[in-house]
């Protein structure tokens, strides 16, 4: 007797079928570090944000060097929260995060509150087993962010990058300026993004927590994509 448990491990095989469809290559590994840019929601610390993304609030900070108290950190600041990122199911670059629910959670106030948008509602929902308007409190959810470890093919001077959410008011050359990398290597990484969107990721050269780009640490064989 087929179960719904095998009922939905089907279904997620099959998204990762059509995932696999649309991409151009796979990966065959990650990299150790990469960088999500979050936007603190207002009455927010960083000792829910180091649980959210299960880092320590001291290695958030190394990447910071802009908070000066992380006591007090104003709402709609932007943080860089360091997180590894993998090789998921050899098909993309990704990380997924545990995130426990609480009483009147929603998948959109998951991913446009807690998570910043560093992801999507629809990725959110197709991934996990609960309906929309029927998450069960203290329960765990998978939350996956996209991730860069760098392209060869564009510059071997940067290997490690930022997953960042357009936000509204953006632009190529505001991110390029404020982020200090050539606004025409910004486009090389991200040659489909519409940058004044104001929605979507991309991704960008990132300094380490030294303020130098690390250059790309080039591995045989590796291609690195992300989800399409």
């Amino acid at each position: 007797m087929i179960t719904t448990y095998q009922i939905f491990l089907v279904i997620i095989l099959f998204l990762l079928l059509l995932i696999s469809m649309k991409t151009e290559a796979t990966c065959s590994s990650g990299c150790n570090l990469a960088l999500a840019s979050y936007s603190i929601p207002e009455g927010t610390d960083l000792t829910y944000i180091s649980n959210l993304f299960n880092q320590q609030p001291s290695e958030i900070l190394k990447h910071n060097p802009n908070l000066k108290n992380p006591d007090v950190i104003l709402s709609q600041t932007k943080i860089n929260v360091p997180f590894t990122c993998e090789c998921l199911n050899g098909l993309f670059l990704g990380h997924t995060f545990s995130y426990k629910t609480k009483h009147g959670d929603t998948y959109t106030a998951i991913v446009h509150v807690d998570y910043s948008n560093l992801t999507t509602e629809d990725w959110i929902t197709r991934v996990n087993g609960y309906p929309p308007t029927k998450i069960p409190d203290n329960v765990k959810i998978n939350v996956t962010v996209n991730c860069s470890c760098g392209d060869r093919h564009v510059s071997k001077d940067y290997g490690l990058f930022l997953t960042y959410p357009l936000r509204d008011g953006d632009s190529l050359r505001g991110i390029a300026a404020e982020y200090g990398v050539p606004a025409e290597v910004v486009q090389r990484y991200n040659p489909q993004s519409d940058f004044s969107a104001g929605h979507g990721l991309v991704f960008l050269p990132a300094k380490d927590e030294y303020g130098k780009f690390p250059p790309l640490h080039l591995k045989s064989g590796d291609v690195h994509i992300a989800a399409s």
